[in-house]
């Protein structure tokens, strides 16, 4: 007699990529989806949607990744781009002390659209470039603390601590969503 052997179920959650324009979320997407980096700035119209599955701790995982587009001029739009995101990484620029001024107007905007939201990750990125540093990392793990979020400064184009943040992300919204 035979046993029907299931296939674990593939867990699927929308996430969204927050934050001025140029901190560089897609970069971070794009690195994160294909281990590339585009020197060259497109600025993000709407939104952009990515994929990518993952295995968090024997869990696969799918995150479907939504980068909205930062420009205060795409406002109006980006308010049904939150519908049913469960997860979000606000992102700053560690070289423009503005972009982490403004996270927390980046949060009650996907507060004030969305109630599903289980896990954030704050990311500083641009830490690669050392010499045009504007924040200090204490200041973004002091943010993420108010938060109670994990706190990752990363770099889309040398790659680092990139992959970690979607990770952490993804293990949030497992713990605090359940399987």
């Amino acid at each position: 007699m035979s046993r029907e052997v299931k296939a674990p179920k593939e867990l699927m959650y929308k996430v969204i990529l927050a934050g001025d324009g140029a901190v560089g979320k897609t970069s971070l997407i794009e690195k994160f989806i294909t281990g590339k980096f585009q020197k060259d700035y497109k600025m993000t119209l709407g939104t952009n949607i990515f994929a990518k599955s993952l295995s968090v701790e024997g869990t696969s995982v799918k995150l479907i990744i939504w980068d909205l587009a930062g420009q205060p001029h795409f406002k109006h739009v980006r308010s049904g781009f939150y519908l049913g995101a469960v997860g979000a990484l606000l992102v700053y620029d560690v070289t423009r002390k503005s972009t982490l001024d403004n996270l927390e107007n980046w949060r009650t905007e996907m507060m004030n659209n969305t109630n599903d939201v289980a896990a954030v990750v704050v990311v500083g990125n641009k830490c690669d470039l050392k010499n045009l540093r504007e924040v200090k990392k204490s200041e973004g793990e002091e943010y993420a603390k108010s938060l109670g979020a994990p706190f990752f400064e990363t770099s889309a184009k040398d790659g680092d601590n990139v992959e970690a943040a979607f990770l952490a992300l993804a293990k949030g919204i497992i713990q605090n969503k359940g399987v």
